[in-house]
């Protein structure tokens, strides 16, 4: 049984998003839809702090969920409709009604798990413990399609009566997307997550970065059954390379914008320094967030800890009244695009105790230097991940499907299938040399201070210099 019954359903009606405009709805999807579970990703920003810079950027995850489900949907209407598509396809990997059905609800809930500011309170841990106060929002995603509501089936029976998926393989793919068979499928370099968060934030912050064009891109899909993933053909490699620029661009000027991971450094450490505290128990910390929106999870925070002396109360006035430290030091990490970096900058991304600790030595010799009273927080770092912003490892696997013959390759013989390697094809500059690149030129090690420190800290460039690579 081919997968059109339910990719094709209506029974009628739509819902508007921004981007994609009408998107039709079946009875299953407004179930989940309507379910107070998903709707408490309307109070989500996608964005976190960006709207302090782009003041349009108010959309949440329960809009970009709706659209990672309609790409999803459009990718798979090729995939049973295209004979180029269908003829590809084996027993490996073939888009029957259940494979179509566990994917649309996977793309549906990829996002159910999050909460406030997730991405910045992941690393989070107490002294002396190696595990996080706040989960990854991928291992929520359980308890939430599972949460019980008065009156109201949980999303798991909607997906078990509705959907006739199984809710254990949806949260599985989920939690774990890259282990399961079907993972590659809904993320990595050909994804409709990142199709859709890429033009719509551009969209809500009213830049002209995120243009892709989506269209041709969806329609020169195949599948891939050897990678289980989606390959595309010569078609596809222009708005690929859209894709990709897109990525960087948004990267540069949005994600990376240093107001927005200003604000999001002083909230980590505020939230390390209560931990730290036990200012707030864990529990009654998880609980604020998981389940509150981002307009008001400050202020139930800034309720809880108000008025018991904790220095680093102070960031969260600062967070509330916009007043962002300055950058006093930027480096790049990579001095050549191709170069390795010394690990000890990407280190402070998840080593939250050595980030504490260099932050309150920089404070401290600030303090001896000029006399100041500093209580250990007016210095922050801000450091890159170590993990590919760009997907590079997974962009080495990406295949094309040459479907002309002006187009068949040297290298196509020699390949299982008829599939070339992106690189091999050498149809584009966008290789994997070029993805990292952008890896390498994008990210950037920052020290942050209160405004009136800036100018003292960077006159003490290399006495901390030292302290950071110590």
């Amino acid at each position: 049984m081919i997968a059109e019954s339910f990719l094709f359903r209506s029974e009628g009606g739509f819902i508007r998003i921004p981007v994609w405009g009408h998107i039709p709805l079946s009875d299953p999807l407004r179930k989940i839809l309507a379910h107070p579970a998903f709707l408490r990703l309307k109070g989500i920003r996608q964005l976190s702090f960006a709207q302090q810079v782009y003041p349009g950027a108010t959309h949440t995850r329960f809009e970009h969920s709706i659209g990672v489900y309609h790409l999803m949907k459009l990718i798979l209407q090729r995939m049973v409709t295209n004979p180029l598509a269908v003829e590809l396809q084996d027993e490996r990997l073939r888009f029957d009604d259940e494979t179509c059905r566990t994917l649309l609800s996977t793309c549906l809930l990829h996002d159910i798990g999050h909460y406030p500011h997730a991405h910045v309170l992941e690393e989070i841990a107490p002294p002396g413990a190696n595990d996080s106060v706040f989960a990854h929002h991928e291992a929520l995603t359980g308890m939430f399609v599972n949460q019980e509501h008065p009156g109201i089936p949980p999303i798991a029976a909607i997906l078990h009566d509705d959907w006739k998926v199984d809710p254990g393989t949806v949260v599985d793919i989920i939690a774990g997307k890259s282990s399961h068979r079907l993972g590659k499928l809904v993320s990595g370099t050909l994804d409709p997550d990142k199709m859709d968060y890429l033009m719509r934030d551009a969209h809500h912050c009213n830049i002209p970065y995120g243009s892709i064009d989506i269209e041709r891109l969806v329609e020169s899909f195949v599948p891939d059954p050897a990678r289980q993933r989606f390959a595309i053909t010569e078609k596809g490699i222009a708005p690929l390379e859209s894709l990709i620029f897109a990525k960087y661009m948004m990267m540069r000027n949005v994600y990376w914008h240093h107001t927005s991971r200003t604000l999001s450094a002083m909230l980590r450490r505020l939230l390390q320094d209560v931990v730290d505290a036990n200012a707030v128990p864990a529990d009654k910390l998880r609980e604020l967030f998981y389940f509150s929106s981002d307009d008001r999870v400050l202020f139930e925070l800034d309720r809880s800890i108000r008025g018991i002396g904790l220095p680093a109360h102070e960031l969260l006035d600062d967070i509330l009244n916009r007043h962002v430290y300055k950058r006093a030091m930027t480096i790049v990490p990579y001095r050549e695009a191709l170069m390795e970096a010394d690990p000890a900058w990407f280190g402070y991304s998840s080593d939250h105790r050595r980030r504490k600790n260099r932050e309150q030595e920089i404070c401290a010799l600030l303090a001896r230097k000029h006399n100041l009273p500093l209580q250990g927080h007016e210095v922050l770092i801000d450091a890159p991940a170590t993990r590919d912003v760009f997907d590079y490892a997974d962009f080495r696997e990406l295949r094309i499907y040459p479907s002309r013959h002006e187009h068949r390759h040297p290298v196509q013989e020699e390949t299982a299938g008829g599939y070339v390697r992106f690189d091999d094809f050498r149809e584009s500059v966008f290789g994997s040399g070029f993805i990292l690149s952008f890896e390498h030129c994008t990210k950037k090690f920052r020290l942050l201070c209160r405004h009136d420190l800036t100018e003292r800290l960077a006159a003490l460039e290399e006495e901390v210099m030292e302290i950071l690579l110590s």
